[in-house]
This record gives structure tokens, C-alpha cells and sequence, in this order.
């Protein structure tokens, strides 16, 4: 490494790989975000970054973002990370390494796995990030899977699949990185096989926005959903629930795009929501700051496990109180009737009585409005989880 320190951190500034299956290129969502994040952090403490990643929705190779260069490997559909992606990255590392030494490399996930030899040749740590785990993954998906013809058949493959992945792709990661980085300390337990004394909790962060007062109106209440547009997040169920709640003059923002957005679509017209439900889309930072800020409840009604869903620290860090499943990475944030309100995945009454519970009570929506932002500032900013992380990477031998 050079031994250049920098004054702010009093770490050595270090030329820094991320490997991951996507950016905000891909698409929005946590685990983007999440990664560009670090990687913006990264840069204003004085180091180099430099960020591997699957092939760009729009055919570009190489561009610069907010002080790094992102190289998009082509021999791979975008998110999907394969056997000739993991060769292309081996080969294109060659060049980056000869041209300015790596000093460590920064996994989200098994994107690093083709690498595992080259680096260890050549003595180069590697820290892997884990949004999830085979026990969750597999949760989620029993969760979420349906009835259709094609269930039971997918039943049996997928999680053969997941088996295979775990066993091929996670276990040599875990077994050859030197740090391993959970986002949510749900995760934890999942971690001991070929772990002993390398995992680090680090919780996800985000950049606060100013404070705002409460809404405590009996007028028209917006409530609000942000995510990929996917069966397993439970929009639909935000969607039913507006249809079943009448008394209460609400309406339900939807910000986000995926492969359900048709299916949601379809629903509202069936349900006859089209004035009480709007679409958004994606939407830059700017605007999606002022949609929460214009929303009085947020609902994260997921069926699926997931990490630590940065979605719902935006929220709370609005002063939004949220309705959330009790699942996943939702636990370790929310205090039930504190900051939010915890439902049983997939139960689309208990959501209706929170939300009518909500809608109902200006006080309690005040009060876990503060409790929310709170929480979100006493835990989750961001600068703390770029300086945890740069803990970590800089510690490596």
C-alpha cells in the first residue's frame, strides 16, 4: 500500500476494487445504493476506487461517476453475475493492477469470486459484503412462491440452485476473504461455518435530510411504497388495502419500476384506483426526497427476508411511520408501536388495521414520527457506515 496518510482519517490511503452484480445503472434499489455510497465515501477520504460491475442496460463499457471509473463487463446480462463474467473480471483486473496496484478488494457478495486465486497470489485481502444468506434466501423464497402451474417444479429447482450457489459460490468466499461485512445483525447466526473471527456488522447508512414536523391533518393521507416493482415487496397488498379502506380519504404513491409494475397496473384498474393510486416510476434523489416529505405513512409490506432495506431508514429518517412485515432486516430497526407498526408477512388485514390505526390517530402518527427520526440518527447515518467500512478495509493485512 502507499504510505501516504491522509489527514482526515489518519488511514492509509489505499486503491480501492468493488466488485459488485450492479450499480444505480442497473436500476434503483438498496443494494445499489448502498454500493455507491460506499463508494462515494471512499473517494472523499482520499482514496482511489476503481468499481467492477455486470454489463450496462445501455451497452456502455467504461464512465466516470462521481470520481471513480465503473467498467461494465459485457459478457454477462446486467445483475446476472456468470462463469464468463467472473473470467472477464480476472482479465481486466490484470490491466487495472499493472496500472495502478490494488490494495484490497471490497465483494458485494460472490462478485469477487473469480479473482480468489490471482489476489491471494498476490496477497491482496478481500472483504466480502453479505446482504443475505442461504437461510434467507431460502425463507424468502418459500415465502413468496405461489400456486401456478409451474410452482411445485420450481419448488424442487430453486433451491437446488440456492444449494448449489451456496455451496460453489459462498462457502470459498467465505473461506478465502479475510473480512466478513453483514449488513443487519439478523445475519449473524448464518455466518459461523468457515467464519471464526471475521465477521463485522455494519449496518447500512443514508444521508439525512433536514428535519421536518410531523403531519397531523384528518385530511387526505398519503400513503407510500418505494422498491423495485416486484411480487415478493407487497405493493399489491398496499394496493388492496386502499380498495378495502373507505372511511379514510387516502391515496398511495408507488415509486419504483420492475417486472410486477404491469400486474400492479392491472390491479388498479380492476379495482377501479386510478384516482387513489399514482405511479411514479423512478425518480432522481430530489424528487424522491420530496415524495417522502409529502407522504404521512410509509408501508413496506415484504414477503421476502431481506437485509437491511435502506428504503425504510429513508423513510424513518423523513419522520415517516412506517407499517412493515415483521421479517428480515425490518426487525433490527423498528420498535413496534415506538417508531412503526410490525405486521405478519403477507397478512393483508393486519395492514389494513395498522394503516385505519394510523390514519385514525394524528398523535400517534406525531409521535412515531419523531421516534423514527430519531432512531435513524442515532443509528444510521452515513458517514458512520463509510468510516466503520474504511475501519475494516484499512485494518486488512
Amino acid at each position: 500500500m502507499p504510505i501516504t496518510l491522509n489527514p482526515l482519517t489518519l488511514t492509509v490511503d489505499m486503491h480501492i476494487l468493488v466488485m459488485t452484480r450492479s450499480t444505480l445503472s442497473h436500476g434503483f434499489g438498496g443494494f445499489q445504493r448502498q454500493c455507491i455510497d460506499l463508494c462515494e465515501g471512499f473517494v472523499r477520504l482520499g482514496h482511489k476506487v476503481t468499481v467492477l460491475t455486470t454489463a450496462h442496460p445501455g451497452g456502455i463499457l467504461k464512465e466516470e461517476q462521481s470520481g471513480f471509473i465503473v467498467h461494465f463487463l459485457s459478457p454477462s446480462r446486467p445483475r446476472r453475475l456468470s462463469r464468463s463474467w467472473f473470467k472477464a473480471s480476472k482479465k481486466i483486473i490484470e490491466e487495472i493492477h499493472r496500472e495502478d496496484p490494488i490494495d484490497v478488494i471490497h465483494s458485494n457478495e460472490f462478485a469477487a469470486l473469480g479473482v480468489i486465486s490471482w489476489a491471494k497470489r498476490r496477497n491482496i485481502p478481500i472483504t466480502v459484503v453479505c446482504h443475505g444468506s442461504f437461510r434467507t434466501g431460502l425463507l424468502s423464497f418459500l415465502s413468496s412462491a405461489d400456486r401456478r402451474p409451474r410452482y411445485w417444479h420450481w419448488l424442487l429447482l430453486t433451491p437446488m440452485f440456492m444449494i448449489r450457489r451456496t455451496l460453489m459460490w459462498e462457502m470459498p468466499m467465505r473461506r478465502n476473504s479475510s473480512n466478513i461485512i453483514l449488513v443487519s445483525p439478523t445475519l449473524e447466526g448464518d455466518f459461523r461455518l468457515f467464519s471464526h473471527n471475521k465477521v463485522r456488522v455494519i449496518e447500512n447508512g443514508i444521508t439525512l435530510p433536514e428535519r421536518r414536523e410531523p403531519t397531523t391533518g384528518n385530511g387526505n393521507l398519503r400513503l407510500l411504497c418505494t422498491g423495485r416493482a416486484e411480487r415478493e415487496k407487497g405493493f399489491h397488498l398496499a394496493i388492496k388495502a386502499v380498495a378495502e379502506i373507505s372511511e379514510l380519504d387516502l391515496h398511495l404513491d408507488l415509486v419504483g419500476t420492475g417486472a410486477y409494475l404491469d400486474e400492479m397496473r392491472l390491479l388498479v384498474d380492476n379495482l377501479e384506483l386510478n384516482d387513489r393510486v399514482t405511479f411514479h416510476g423512478r425518480v432522481d434523489d430530489q424528487e424522491l426526497s420530496r415524495i417522502y416529505s409529502s407522504a404521512d405513512i410509509y408501508l413496506i409490506p415484504t414477503i421476502r427476508y431481506e437485509g437491511l432495506p435502506l428504503a425504510l431508514l429513508e423513510a424513518m429518517a423523513h419522520g415517516l411511520p412506517t407499517v412493515a412485515s415483521h421479517i428480515g432486516g425490518n426487525t433490527d430497526v423498528i420498535t413496534n408501536d415506538h417508531d412503526g407498526i410490525f405486521i405478519s408477512p403477507g397478512r393483508l388485514d393486519e395492514l389494513i388495521t395498522a394503516i385505519r390505526r394510523l390514519g385514525t390517530d394524528p398523535a400517534l402518527r406525531s409521535s412515531m414520527s419523531k421516534a423514527a427520526r430519531e432512531t435513524t440518527e442515532r443509528r444510521f447515518d452515513k458517514e458512520r457506515m463509510v468510516r466503520e467500512t474504511i475501519e475494516v478495509l484499512s485494518s486488512l493485512p
